[in-house]
């Protein structure tokens, strides 16, 4: 199991140490407040078939003013996660792992200290394929 409190680095969320609110034999769940803010985040394993499933995904949650009754709040949601499909017999953890670092660090160009904008995400982001 991951550690409990599960310690991230993100910028946008002040506390990194989010506690464990659920705990399964292949699922954990982390949750914290920040602001008016609620961060959600979940890993999850999955085994079927020869095959495992990995999920790690952060839901951020908010209550924000209605933009089209504007005596009105509204709760507004932004899931993001990473799924990691394989076969646990043809490939190792090592070559998943540099698969992730990939994706992560190659196809969406993550900032780095030399390049803090992260223009290939904001294009994907903003519908671009």
């Amino acid at each position: 199991m991951l550690s409990d409190p599960l310690v991230i680095d993100a910028s946008f969320i002040t506390a990194a140490d989010i506690p464990a609110i659920s705990r399964e034999t292949n699922k954990s769940v982390y949750r914290i407040t920040v602001s008016s803010t609620k961060y959600t985040v979940t890993v999850s394993h999955t085994y079927k078939d020869g095959r495992r499933r990995t999920m790690v995904r952060l839901d951020a949650t908010a209550v924000v003013a209605d933009p089209y009754v504007t005596s009105t709040n509204v709760e507004d949601t932004t899931s993001v996660y990473l799924v990691i499909d394989r076969s646990e017999r043809l490939v190792t953890d090592t070559a998943v792992v540099s698969y992730v670092k990939e994706l992560l660090g190659g196809v969406m160009a993550f900032a780095t200290a030399a390049n803090s904008v992260t223009t290939r995400t904001a294009q994907i982001v903003a519908g671009e394929s």
